[in-house]
């Protein structure tokens, strides 16, 4: 019978750790929001309106509401509640599908997306981290490119960022903060520059340079991490000032997570 408390206690203490990682999660969040909306700045993004998708818990689009107008999508009810919870005298926040996303087209100036095609046309899993493609990996995440280049004015602009699926290590997906995993080349996951080019038919893209993109706040909580962050951004900032022209190719192999501009005019309807 002194089981069962102890049953209980665990289950307890196992709810206080996945509590205590959220805060954490959303404590990094709002750190990397205003760093995100100041790269964007730095590359363009300096007009309304904006709509961002897959906006987590929508802090940039509060920081780019003070421009003007900026809506946020994501696909999570609990991103909902926590938005509801942290910004209670506004709401332009929308539930919806990045594959069907519920405005009529030509409507923004600006639409960007940040970390979230990775997620789109796979299954993950904890305990360990595993995550496996499903059939309709291409076709989905195609249909997410097309949905976010629909509703962007002609003339304006689409941001793509994610994890690079050619740079071995991923910094950014494991089972705890600041973990890290290596997966096989391309990765099953993250995109890659040349996976983004099938998807933009008939149209030139740009890889931006990564500046201060990357503070690499998760891995930065270990020591392996402080240690390794300051040559990394030595690395970066050396593969920044090469000719964009003639290097995107070894870029796109180097750069272990990739900024993609997509002109409007670029991608057909």
């Amino acid at each position: 019978m002194r089981a069962v408390p102890d049953i209980f206690n665990q289950a307890d203490q196992d709810f206080e750790n996945r509590r205590l990682l959220l805060r954490q999660a959303e404590a990094l969040e709002r750190a990397a929001a205003t760093d995100r909306v100041q790269y964007m700045d730095g590359v363009g993004v300096n007009a309304t309106p904006i709509l961002d998708v897959g906006c987590g818990n929508g802090y940039s689009v509060m920081e780019w509401r003070t421009m003007g107008l900026a809506i946020g999508v994501d696909s999570s009810l609990y991103r909902l509640s926590r938005w509801v919870a942290e910004h209670k005298s506004s709401r332009p926040f929308v539930v919806a599908d990045a594959r069907a996303l519920p405005f009529r087209g030509s409507q923004f100036a600006y639409t960007v997306s940040s970390g979230m095609l990775e997620h789109v046309g796979v299954s993950e899993a904890a305990s360990p981290y595993r995550v496996t493609a499903l059939p309709t990996q291409r076709s989905s995440r195609a249909q997410v490119v097309s949905e976010l280049s629909r509703v962007t004015r002609p003339g304006g602009t689409v941001i793509l960022d994610f994890p690079n699926g050619l740079f071995p290590i991923d910094f950014w997906h494991g089972d705890s903060l600041g973990a890290f995993r290596v997966h096989r080349v391309p990765d099953v996951l993250n995109p890659t520059l040349w996976e983004i080019r099938s998807y933009v038919r008939d149209g030139k893209i740009t890889l931006l340079p990564l500046r201060n993109r990357l503070r690499f706040r998760q891995i930065s909580r270990k020591w392996w991490g402080r240690l390794l962050s300051g040559p990394v951004q030595l690395f970066l900032r050396g593969l920044d000032v090469l000719p964009r022209s003639l290097v995107q190719p070894l870029l796109g192999l180097c750069y272990p997570f990739l900024v993609v501009r997509v002109r409007r005019d670029a991608i057909p309807p």
